[in-house]
């Protein structure tokens, strides 16, 4: 039998919670919805680095930020590594990329480049990102594929740019229906971004439709693996640049007609460290032991329910933004973060850029402005700023991590064994916890 097709759709800041087949009854993601329904659902995937840079490198590498080297973002991955257009071609695969590839240096990642992004829509008001992945050069692509090279398999990153900001404008939302988590204040401009961030969602969704359309018309619906995931959790305070889980805890579908059990739910934690070993898996090869992580791939057909008994993750910067550097460990019930410079007072390009209509700097004012009058806005802004060296959640009771328990007596034994944990794996990852700044 032919090596399976494997074509991995990958967007850019898609928190976990905003998906209907993840439990949101708000959002309309009707094409993931059906392919979750059609595949399995990941409950427990993570990224170890909620940054994009960082994230993708160890989506093509298997390795940790520290030991591929990218741990900033838009920061550079050493030149001697193997990674994933390399290792899948020795398995015979033809190695492809459109859209969004945010990994350097290029001659490591040496992807074939088949399409881009769709032209810029004035009325989106597009800033730090493309305008969306352009699915047409994508589809000329796998016919001329299929009918040129049949007997070659497949491995295709569909790269989009949405849901970062700048988000397109609201068009079928009502924001003041929208439920808000625990991390987003209640102000009406606040509720405008939210629904803007729903539109951008939503739009992506629809776009998913059009490659699961084109799959089906040029022949790639069976022997097909097909994976939706995305690099790291929402641009919103207390996610994205941040170990919590909003930051780190991802949407992960996939879907193999008669080898992926159809409308399954995993609880296995899986890890991004374990993507690209386990598409070696897949295509046949043997991944390197020298890998961080491991093959889930007997987790995907269904012969396994559990793989890791925690997963650890790491920030470092965002160039000169984002400078809150962490380290954390998580398992089933607890998560311990341990922050290396707790004397900054964090600042995100959230809180800090301007000049984004109803997103950023905007709507995090209109906080601190309801801050002066309403005390939990007061605690949100406090605790989104300010952080101990060390922080504790039961993550099965305080699922947003805003109740530090780090210092409860009685947990003591706890922290001091994730505090240790996390001491021996920076060790055995070389992370001496040194941060350089750009000049």
């Amino acid at each position: 039998m032919m090596k399976p097709n494997i074509i991995v759709y990958l967007s850019d800041d898609h928190g976990r919670e905003y998906l209907g087949c993840y439990g949101n009854t708000h959002i309309k993601t009707p094409h993931l919805d059906r392919i979750a329904e059609h595949g399995m659902r990941f409950t427990q995937a993570f990224t170890p680095t909620p940054t994009c840079a960082p994230s993708r490198s160890t989506l093509y590498t298997g390795l940790y930020p520290t030991r591929h080297g990218a741990m900033g973002n838009h920061t550079e991955c050493h030149a001697t590594l193997d990674t994933l257009p390399k290792l899948l071609r020795k398995q015979g695969y033809r190695v492809a990329i459109a859209g969004k590839t945010h990994v350097k240096p290029a001659s490591l990642f040496d992807f074939e480049y088949v399409g881009g992004f769709l032209p810029k829509q004035e009325e989106h008001r597009r800033k730090y990102r493309a305008e969306g992945l352009d699915t047409d050069p994508v589809e000329k692509f796998l016919s001329t594929h299929q009918q040129e090279n049949p007997n070659q398999p497949l491995c295709l990153i569909l790269g989009d740019s949405n849901p970062h900001v700048t988000w397109e404008p609201n068009k079928i939302y009502d924001p003041n229906t929208l439920p808000l988590p625990p991390y987003i204040a209640d102000t009406p401009i606040a509720r405008k971004a939210l629904a803007n961030y729903y539109q951008d969602i939503t739009t992506m969704d629809t776009r998913i439709g059009e490659i699961d359309r084109i799959l089906e018309t040029h022949g790639y619906s069976d022997n097909t693996l097909f994976i939706y995931t995305t690099d790291h959790g929402s641009e919103w305070p207390h996610c994205k640049w941040t170990l919590y889980d909003t930051g780190i805890h991802l949407p992960f579908i996939a879907r193999w007609q008669g080898v992926v059990p159809k409308g399954s739910v995993s609880d296995a934690i899986i890890s991004h460290i374990d993507f690209l070993p386990t598409l070696i898996d897949i295509a046949g090869g043997e991944p390197s032991e020298d890998l961080d992580g491991k093959s889930y791939k007997e987790v995907l057909c269904g012969q396994h329910a559990t793989f890791r008994d925690k997963i650890y993750g790491t920030h470092t910067r965002d160039g000169n933004m984002n400078v809150f550097p962490q380290r954390c460990v998580r398992n089933n019930q607890y998560k311990y973060i341990l922050n290396l410079m707790p004397e900054n007072t964090w600042t995100t390009h959230f809180t800090q850029v301007e000049g984004i209509p109803e997103s950023h700097a905007e709507v995090w004012n209109s906080w601190v402005e309801k801050a002066k009058h309403d005390p939990n806005t007061a605690k949100l802004v406090y605790l989104t700023q300010h952080h101990p060296v060390e922080e504790l959640y039961d993550i099965t009771a305080d699922p947003y991590e805003f109740d530090n328990i780090a210092y409860d007596p009685t947990l003591q034994p706890i922290l001091e064994q994730m505090r240790a944990d996390i001491q021996k794996w920076m060790q055995t990852q070389g992370d001496k916890g040194e941060i350089e700044y750009d000049e």
